[in-house]
């Protein structure tokens, strides 16, 4: 096989909703692998999280902002979401495939980390909101694929097993990121530079780390998932089948307003 084929096999580009994967047949071994590629992007937005209240506290103390003005960074970060789920990734999706939002949100992960090294530079709390949107932007793309492949991904019976032992990590990532952030950003040191230094270091490293992930997912054979796909995991769990309206699909509607009301209490 050739350079251009060998890329060409692993773009996941323009997939076929109409025709079946293998994904939904996989072996609980077979599976193991992109369980594991998926289940570090969770782990890395729980992490993202964690460390986005301890940034703040540390930005009121370094940058010497206000409690106000310094919630910023989480309208920034959150406010992202939306744009990234119902907008450019849920399009990316629906035409290129759930390995290519991978990718696609990895790297805006990856640049939105680099982008803190020249807010640091300049000691500008904008820049730091600003390339906290970029990484939201990236998680919020991440999201939208990684909880629909990971059920459908593997053995029809296992698939709330894998969402729910996926979600175990981000809620781990959640309680390093504060942990590792508030060794790292609260050492004792009355000079900002050398601590704003530290978050640039930080973030640095973590984009580095995206990056080399993004190029595992470009090289990695991971399965598709399809809408057919979907379709042979609900006639293996006999799901009820009813096609019904939107406005009627009353199951969504009370999991979309658990979902708002856990992050919320987050």
């Amino acid at each position: 096989m050739g350079v251009k084929e060998f890329l060409k096999s692993r773009s996941g580009l323009r997939v076929d909703n109409r025709a079946t994967t293998s994904a939904a047949t996989l072996t609980l071994r077979q599976s193991l692998w992109p369980l594991t590629l998926v289940t570090i992007l969770f782990f890395l937005w729980g992490f993202a999280y964690g460390l986005l209240d301890t940034l703040n506290s540390h930005f009121q103390k370094t940058l010497h902002i206000d409690r106000g003005r310094s919630a910023g960074l989480q309208a920034a970060y959150f406010g992202a979401y939306p744009l990234a789920s119902l907008g450019y990734a849920n399009w990316i999706l629906r035409n290129y495939g759930y390995k290519t939002v991978f990718i696609f949100g990895l790297c805006l992960y990856g640049i939105g980390a680099l982008c803190m090294w020249p807010a640091g530079l300049n000691q500008s709390f904008g820049g730091f909101c600003g390339a906290t949107f970029v990484i939201g932007s990236g998680l919020g793309s991440l999201e939208t694929a990684a909880n629909p492949y990971l059920t459908v991904c593997g053995p029809p019976r296992y698939s709330e097993i894998r969402i729910n032992f996926a979600q175990a990590f981000n809620a781990i990532g959640t309680v390093v990121g504060p942990v590792l952030g508030s060794y790292v950003f609260f050492t004792e040191t009355e000079d900002d530079v050398a601590a704003l230094q530290r978050v640039q270091w930080v973030y640095l490293a973590i984009g580095v780390f995206v990056f080399l992930l993004a190029g595992v997912f470009f090289l990695s054979n991971i399965p598709e998932v399809t809408d057919e796909d979907m379709a042979f995991q609900v006639a293996q769990t006999h799901v009820d089948e009813q096609d019904k309206p939107f406005w009627k699909q009353y199951k969504l509607f009370h999991a979309t307003l658990a979902q708002f009301t856990y992050t919320g209490a987050q």
